[in-house]
């Protein structure tokens, strides 16, 4: 039994789906068919029920899942061990963070990093928060940056700053001198926002849209473009200030009622080995932080 083997049948099992998965793993689909096939043998018991496209696994292959998983999770955790141990000379780190953290917050941090361990590949995937949380919990992530989550058990959140919701307007913005505003204010502004697939967006959905619901002219992914339009034209936009760039002529407001807060956060799963890559560059990242001048929350 190989452990490339226990990795193509998790990933097939996850997704229910031979193809699919090949594509995933970046093998091709006979390999992967023939490999799932060895291992059935090896184990003597089918591990799936095959209904035309889609598999599902039998009775054995949800047990021997739970088995399999937890046997690659130790041996990560054991490479990560070894990691550890050879001074972060070699290695590799893996680490999800949410959009609007990607250009805040990072810059500093990666940079520091890098020239501190060139031996480490670093590998940043942007990504949502949900998604971010369960792949730190299974692993694929080694941390993650993105914001506190409703309590899990394989997840533990370290708090790094609160942040408010903010409006954001150009210099000439008929609300650019304002000092705060209320969602009252915001009935008759054309906004841009972020897209719907990201929780900052579902809470302004929550508990903003109402006010200027039907104003919405620009959804899009990068709160960079979007910041970078806002500032020079009369559109407005609504992010978590942890999020701001400092553009010139950008203003942003504070959004005092209803007032939505949340909660930056570094992401580690619970029961898994922390390496010290991974809190080298938690360190990077509080320190790029604190730079910004968001106290840590203790």
């Amino acid at each position: 039994m190989e452990m490339r083997q226990l990795r193509y049948f998790l990933e097939v099992a996850r997704l229910e789906h031979v193809t699919r998965a090949a594509a995933t793993l970046h093998v091709t689909q006979s390999t992967l068919s023939h490999q799932l096939r060895q291992l059935e043998e090896e184990l003597g018991t089918p591990l799936f029920d095959r209904v035309g496209r889609q598999i599902q696994l039998t009775q054995a292959g949800r047990l021997f899942a739970k088995f399999a998983a937890r046997a690659l999770r130790d041996i990560e955790d054991g490479q990560l061990a070894l990691q550890s141990l050879n001074g972060l000379q070699s290695g590799n780190l893996r680490v999800g963070v949410i959009t609007t953290y990607t250009h805040a917050l990072l810059p500093q941090a990666i940079l520091a990093f890098n020239s501190r361990y060139p031996g480490i590949h670093l590998q940043i995937e942007d990504m949502p928060a949900t998604r971010i949380a369960d792949q730190v919990m299974s692993g694929a992530l080694d941390l993650g940056l993105a914001f506190t989550v409703a309590e899990s058990p394989g997840l533990e959140a370290e708090p790094l700053f609160s942040e408010r919701l903010v409006l954001l307007v150009g210099p000439n913005h008929p609300l650019a001198e304002r000092k705060s505003v209320q969602g009252k204010d915001l009935a008759t502004l054309d906004m841009a926002l972020q897209s719907k697939q990201y929780a900052s967006r579902q809470l302004i959905d929550r508990d903003l849209i109402r006010y200027f619901r039907g104003n919405v002219r620009i959804e899009l992914d990068s709160v960079q473009t979007m910041q970078m339009i806002v500032a020079q034209s009369n559109l407005a936009c609504i992010l978590f200030e942890g999020a701001v760039l400092p553009l010139p002529g950008l203003r942003a407001i504070p959004i005092t009622s209803p007032k939505v807060v949340r909660t930056a956060a570094l992401l580690w799963a619970r029961d898994r080995f922390r390496s010290a890559a991974s809190e080298e560059f938690a360190r990077e990242v509080r320190k790029s932080v604190a730079e910004r001048g968001a106290p840590l929350m203790q």
